[in-house]
């Protein structure tokens, strides 16, 4: 059983470079928001809904208006940041979806310091990977042989983890089967590499490629690290979800490829080491008041459901 969406939709918002003021001619128009679903799929058990996507004419998302409050209510980026978007990207708002944004403060809290932080480190992460591709890409497929492994596997992996839990606990295991355990983490970290590396030539998104082979490194995901750092800065001190980017220019520079790859690391490894001390000195509640949001949804939900 289907219903109408875009009627059950109560609040919709440009999302993105859009929202953030860093698009460019050729960016994409992604929204997002949440809808109402009907009563029936809420109180009975024989119908769900999730979420719905649609990628033309541009890609949208809408959430059931349950699972959005709660990956807001975790303070999950690419979620929360709708509700705080520049008014002038709000497209859509039903009093009920009005009713959540105007509560939007209830969601944020300390878990800032994990979600966009997080979200920012996997960035640091996959560009580091990246640029090991770049840099120093395996050359070949490791064997078996090199390892000086045979054929065959002669370890289970329930073995291997029976004997890493003997060396964490300091006990000593026969000389000759240590080596060969090591010896097969070896091949398997290889071997691991090695396809995360063919992956990746298969499935990266070209225009990305342009961007790497030109700065040695995904600048649009440095400018995405840099933003979401930032963001979190600004949450913890107090400034709320600051969407629409004041720093917007700087950050089309570093998606340009003005930050050396160098500079990038050594800012996010440094940004990143002072969020502790912002994390403990912010005035925010530590998780958010989830009988209070919890109401909130249903009221919403109630409002939506009474509208004629």
């Amino acid at each position: 059983m289907h219903f109408d969406i875009a009627k059950h939709t109560v609040f919709l918002a440009r999302h993105g470079s859009h929202a953030y003021g860093t698009s460019l001619p050729t960016s994409d128009i992604d929204t997002k928001g949440f809808a109402v679903s009907p009563k029936n799929f809420v109180l009975g058990f024989a119908y769900s809904f999730e979420q719905h996507q649609q990628m033309e004419p541009e890609d949208k998302v809408v959430y059931d208006i349950r699972k959005f409050c709660n990956l807001a209510a975790d303070c999950n980026p690419n979620i929360i940041e709708v509700l705080f978007v520049d008014d002038s990207d709000v497209l859509f708002q039903h009093p009920a979806g009005r009713l959540i944004r105007e509560n939007r403060d209830l969601f944020l809290s300390k878990k800032a310091r994990h979600t966009f932080s997080g979200y920012a480190v996997s960035q640091l992460k996959r560009i580091r990977t990246h640029r090991g591709y770049l840099l120093n890409p395996p050359d070949h497929k490791p064997t078996r042989k090199e390892y000086g492994l045979s054929t065959e596997m002669k370890i289970t992996p329930d073995m291997m983890g029976a004997f890493d839990k003997m060396a964490a606990e300091g006990m000593a295991g026969d000389a000759n089967v240590m080596d060969l355990v090591a010896r097969e983490k070896r091949y398997k970290a290889a071997l691991d590499a090695w396809n995360s590396h063919e992956r990746w030539k298969s499935e990266r998104n070209q225009k990305r490629a342009v961007l790497e082979a030109e700065h040695g490194y995904d600048t649009k995901h440095g400018m995405h690290l840099v933003r979401l750092l930032r963001m979190c800065r600004e949450i913890l001190e107090g400034q709320g979800v600051i969407v629409r980017r004041p720093d917007a220019k700087e950050l089309l520079a570093i998606r340009a490829g003005e930050w050396p790859y160098e500079k990038l690391v050594e800012w996010a490894e440094q940004q990143d080491a002072e969020m502790q001390t912002l994390y403990n000195e912010s005035t925010l509640r530590h998780a958010p008041d989830i009988a209070k949001l919890n109401d909130l949804c249903v009221q919403a939900q109630e409002m939506f459901w009474s509208t004629p």
